[in-house]
């Protein structure tokens, strides 16, 4: 007990030393929309949109649920959603932790699971913007469940399974986790109960949720293609797991990020003279490639931070990979992940679009504040050397932060991009100039 409040602390310190300025970082697009969708209605309503047919998003009741929380108790704090976001990502860290200290009977390869995971760069739009916490939240969920289940707590896992699922569809595949690991590591006595109920929940959910839950417009936007493009988008996710920056200006970083891997790699094949340390690889690499789906298949969207399942197996690998050697050389190799993975945040934060568009609505927020047009005034968002129109109606998310904001002004938008905002209306106040 004492050991796991240890690393818990631990895990906490480097998170929050690591990615405290995620938690400074103002709303953006998505968050708006998702804010005014599931919270500060009235009750019945915010419920109703919560676990109802999707009006403005996908359907799932568990990442709406986080909103129709964050949104009545924080309203326009962005400090607090982050901070239940980090409460998540923490979670997920320590589970992660006691999972691989499990699966490799070593605490000390559990802990370097759990610091690999807590400090990844990838989890970097997961924790800058409030509203690609879906996969982290997801995972949080799969990775209790799948911890509960190494424990033999059944039932427990199977419920915590279900949330998980409320929460991302894409954690679909923690079932193929669980049969991998019934095979690998218990094969006589698989647990065929539990892997058939499993099984028909997951059934379950993929009726409910793609035949009543999913309309025709997200399979639209979403839509899944076998082409060129998904050779493309393997090797993109590949670089996000691996620990690459998905920016450019970083070669010598990627050098050394390149060497230390061989060195992980050296390392692996010693662990191949184990029956338990193959075992152990095969579901590291069994995770990586399953978590791979079906983002690979959607390669119009590439983001890292649905990469949480595939970061899950990457660090168990690193885990397995560093499991025999000397604590000295141990602290060394993590000390130099550790640098590549700041060096890669910094890099990130001052390229990343989440940053981009978060401070372009802050900026036309705090103006709209300056100006403090009357009440009803039509707000035109042009072309100007700030932005474009486009850009401002995509990080406002789509005019919502107005409403959001100034929901007692009942202000109306015009973005010149999509509509003719010339008109003779003297309560008219271009914003952005």
């Amino acid at each position: 007990m004492k050991k796991d409040l240890c690393v818990f602390a631990l895990l906490t310190a480097f998170i929050f030393a690591f990615w405290y300025r995620a938690m400074l970082n103002f709303f953006a697009q998505d968050d708006f929309i998702l804010i005014n969708q599931f919270s500060q209605n009235n009750l019945l309503q915010d419920i109703q949109n919560v676990f109802g047919f999707p009006q403005v998003t996908h359907w799932r009741p568990i990442h709406n649920l986080y909103f129709f929380v964050t949104g009545n108790i924080f309203g326009k704090n962005y400090f607090g959603y982050h901070i239940l976001t980090f409460l998540f990502h923490i979670g997920a860290s320590f589970l992660v932790y006691k999972t691989a200290s499990k699966l490799t009977n070593s605490s000390k390869a559990g802990f370097v699971a759990g610091f690999i995971y807590a400090i990844h760069p990838a989890h970097f739009i997961s924790l800058f913007w409030i509203s690609g916490g879906t996969t982290l939240i997801g995972f949080f969920f799969l990775a209790a469940s799948f911890y509960s289940h190494l424990l033999g707590k059944r039932s427990v896992s199977l419920i915590l399974y279900v949330l998980a699922l409320l929460a991302s569809e894409a954690m679909i595949v923690g079932l193929i986790i669980f049969a991998v690991y019934e095979f690998l590591f218990k094969r006589e006595k698989i647990d065929k109960l539990f892997l058939t109920i499993a099984g028909i929940i997951s059934v379950i959910f993929l009726i409910i949720r793609f035949d009543f839950f999913t309309s025709k417009t997200t399979f639209n936007v979403y839509q899944i293609e076998l082409s060129t493009k998904t050779i493309s988008a393997v090797k993109y996710y590949l670089l996000r797991i691996a620990g690459f920056a998905e920016v450019s200006g970083d070669q010598l970083t990627s050098l050394i990020l390149l060497g230390w891997l061989a060195l992980i790699a050296l390392l692996l094949i010693k662990t191949l003279n184990k029956e338990r340390g193959i075992r152990q690889l095969i579901l590291s690499i069994t995770i990586i490639i399953i978590g791979l789906f079906p983002f690979i298949l959607i390669p119009k969207h590439l983001s890292p931070h649905y990469m949480n399942i595939s970061i899950f197996g990457f660090s168990i690998l690193v885990g397995v990979a560093l499991i025999n050697i000397k604590s000295i050389t141990r602290i060394i190799l993590l000390s130099i992940f550790l640098i590549i993975t700041l060096f890669n945040i910094n890099l990130t934060q001052k390229n990343n679009w989440v940053i981009k568009r978060s401070n372009l609505a802050k900026i036309y927020i705090d103006q709209i504040k300056k100006v403090n047009p009357p009440q009803e005034a039509t707000l035109v968002f042009t072309d100007n050397k700030l932005s474009t129109s486009k850009e401002a109606y995509i990080a406002l998310g789509t005019g919502y932060a107005i409403k959001f904001f100034f929901s007692n002004k009942n202000y109306q938008t015009c973005f010149s991009e999509f509509e003719d905002c010339l008109t003779n209306n003297a309560n008219i106040y271009v914003i952005g100039d």
